[in-house]
């Protein structure tokens, strides 16, 4: 059985949270039903009630112009947005395309962009980033602007080795190192930060040293799972 239900208070403790919640009225004998010795056990829903930000929307609008351009039949302009028609309609048709394998990859209902909930266009964000990484869309803005979720787009770039500061073909680069001497398919990989980039980028992360590169090109080295550790070949 599932109803929906208004929290009314929240009150945190150092060990649990409490919620004090409203629902319409359900009668004795069938809360006694779905009782057991531990008492009436409840699943708990958090609805996104946020609408997407203006910024989510430009973000998602921009990487489908990047995949059009990419893949359009017509000579476009893309610094000066010079887009024809035909281009408006190949955008449109790629958003209609993704938005449909992003519901039922995530088996979720169909939604508009003009009032999606800002969590499923975070998730949609990063779903269209990952199409990109997958069929080799370049991108020509920075791609700091393309994402609202730094650490899945380094993530990304490590699992598909492309270089997080040129685009570029990469290659793992552990922050944290490794130590010489030391068997690399021994080590366990989510002990130490990674990062994938180009052998010019490795090469000058190491000349430099890594605080310097970091300051230089605003980013940094994340931390993988086992389980990511493994889906990235490391």
């Amino acid at each position: 059985m599932k109803k929906l239900a208004k929290v009314n208070k929240i009150k945190n403790s150092d060990e649990k949270t409490t919620l004090e919640i409203e629902l319409n009225k359900i009668e004795e004998n069938i809360l006694s039903k779905y009782a057991s010795e531990n008492g009436l056990l409840v699943g708990v829903t958090f609805f996104d009630n946020r609408l997407l930000t203006a910024k989510q929307q430009a973000k998602i609008y921009a990487l489908l112009d990047e995949i059009t351009f990419h893949t359009a039949s017509e000579e476009i302009d893309f610094k000066n947005k010079k887009h024809g028609t035909n281009f408006k309609n190949e955008r449109e048709h790629i958003k209609n395309v993704l938005k449909n394998t992003f519901c039922e990859h995530m088996k979720t209902s169909a939604f508009s962009l003009s009032n999606v909930d800002q969590t499923t266009a975070s998730q949609f964000i990063n779903y269209i980033i990952e199409f990109c990484f997958q069929f080799e869309i370049p991108f020509h803005e920075k791609w700091s602007n393309l994402t609202d979720d730094i650490t899945y787009f380094l993530y990304l770039c490590i699992k598909y080795r492309k270089c997080s500061v040129t685009g570029k073909p990469g290659e793992i680069h552990h922050v944290d190192a490794i130590g010489a001497g030391r068997d690399r398919k021994e080590y366990d990989h989510t002990k130490s930060r990674l990062v994938c980039l180009s052998r010019e980028m490795h090469s000058k992360a190491h000349n430099i040293g890594w605080e310097t590169f970091k300051d230089l090109y605003h980013l940094d080295g994340i931390y993988l799972n086992a389980k990511q550790v493994k889906e990235c070949h490391i």
